[in-house]
C-alpha cells in the first residue's frame, strides 16, 4: 500500500467451605438478560459449556448535552477536511501515522484479518494461588459464567469447587468483542467468575513510584493511634453501607437550578496536623463504636 500525505490531523479470595457439587448449580430463574458470550470452558481435555452474564450493570447517572451559550440550541458535530470543508462518510478512511503527517491507509478488510478468529471457547492456561494477582491487573469486567444445560452442571460444580479448595484461581485468554482478552476465572459460593485482565506488559510496575517514596518515620504515639484507629473502625463487611449517590446528588443540583435556589455547599475539609487529626478520629470511633457487653465470670451465673 503506497503512503499517502494529509494535512495533520489532531490526533478477591474463594469462599473456603463450597457446598457440595453435586448441588444443581442453576438456579431457578434464568439469570436477567442474555448472555454476552456462550461457549466451552476449556481446560486439558476437558470442556464444560458455559454462557456468560455481565456482573455489573452500568446505569449512567447523567445525561449531559453540549449546547450554544448564545441560543440553547445542541452542538451537532460535522465531518471535516481541514482543505476540502466537510466530507461524507464514505470517503473517509482509517490511516495509522507511521512518521510526523506522514500515513499508511490500512483498508477495513485488511484489519478484519489481523483479528482473532471468533473461537468459542475460554481456554484455561495456568491454575495459581488467588494472592499472588495484583489488583492492579483487573481491567475492570467481570462475568457470571453459568453452565449452559443440564448436563454442563456436574462438570462445572466440580471445577469451581476444586478451585475453591485449593485456594486457586485460572488463567487463560478468550476472544471477547473481537478482541483476545487475557482472563481470570475464580470461584465465588458455588459460580464462577471471569475477570478481564490487563495483559502484563499494560501494568506499570509499582517499584518506581515506591522507590521515590522516602523511609516511614512515624513516632510511637502517632503508630500507636493509628493502629487504635484501624482497631475501633474494623467491622464486619456490609455493602449496604455503600451506595452510589450522585444520581440523587445530581437531581438535587438540577432542582435547585430550577427553582433558580443556590446549589447545596459541600462542608469545607478540616485540616489538622497529623497527631491531632488521630486523636480526634480515635475518640469519635470510640464514640461510634458499640461498648462492649461485660464478660461473666465462668462459673457464675449473671444477675438479674
Amino acid at each position: 500500500m503506497p503512503a499517502v500525505k494529509h494535512q495533520q490531523i489532531p490526533a478477591r479470595a474463594p469462599d473456603p467451605a463450597p457446598l457440595p457439587c453435586r448441588t444443581p448449580v442453576a438456579a431457578a430463574a434464568p439469570p436477567p438478560g442474555r448472555p454476552s458470550w456462550s461457549g466451552l470452558l476449556r481446560i486439558s481435555l476437558v470442556s464444560v459449556p458455559i454462557k456468560a452474564y455481565p456482573a455489573v450493570s452500568n446505569n449512567a447517572a447523567s445525561r449531559f448535552h453540549l449546547l450554544h451559550t448564545d441560543c440553547g440550541q445542541r452542538i451537532t458535530y460535522a465531518k471535516n477536511c481541514p482543505v476540502h470543508g466537510p466530507v461524507e462518510g464514505d470517503a473517509i478512511v482509517r490511516g495509522y501515522e507511521y512518521a510526523p503527517d506522514h500515513y499508511v491507509v490500512v483498508e477495513p478488510q485488511e484489519l478484519d484479518r489481523l483479528r482473532p478468529p471468533r473461537d468459542q471457547a475460554l481456554i484455561l492456561e495456568q491454575f495459581v494461588p488467588v494472592q499472588d494477582i495484583v489488583p492492579t491487573f483487573f481491567a475492570g469486567r467481570s462475568l457470571y459464567l453459568m453452565p449452559d444445560g443440564t448436563a454442563a452442571q456436574h462438570p462445572y460444580g466440580v471445577l469451581a469447587e476444586a478451585l475453591a479448595r485449593a485456594g486457586h484461581v485460572a488463567l487463560g485468554r478468550v476472544v471477547l468483542h473481537q478482541q483476545r482478552q487475557l482472563v481470570l476465572v475464580r470461584p465465588q459460593g458455588r459460580l464462577l467468575v471471569l475477570d478481564v485482565l490487563h495483559y502484563p506488559a499494560q501494568v506499570r510496575s509499582a517499584g518506581y513510584w515506591e522507590a521515590d517514596l522516602p523511609p516511614c518515620q512515624a513516632s510511637n504515639a502517632e503508630r500507636e493511634l493509628a493502629g487504635q484507629l484501624i482497631a475501633l473502625a474494623s467491622a464486619p463487611l456490609d455493602w449496604t453501607r455503600y451506595r452510589d449517590t450522585s444520581a440523587q446528588e445530581l437531581a438535587a443540583l438540577i432542582e435547585a437550578k430550577r427553582a433558580q435556589q443556590p446549589p447545596p455547599r459541600a462542608e469545607e475539609p478540616v485540616v489538622l496536623k497529623l497527631l491531632d487529626a488521630l486523636k480526634q478520629s480515635v475518640a469519635a470511633a470510640r464514640q461510634d463504636s458499640p461498648e462492649p457487653k461485660p464478660r461473666t465470670p465462668r462459673g457464675r451465673r449473671a444477675l438479674g
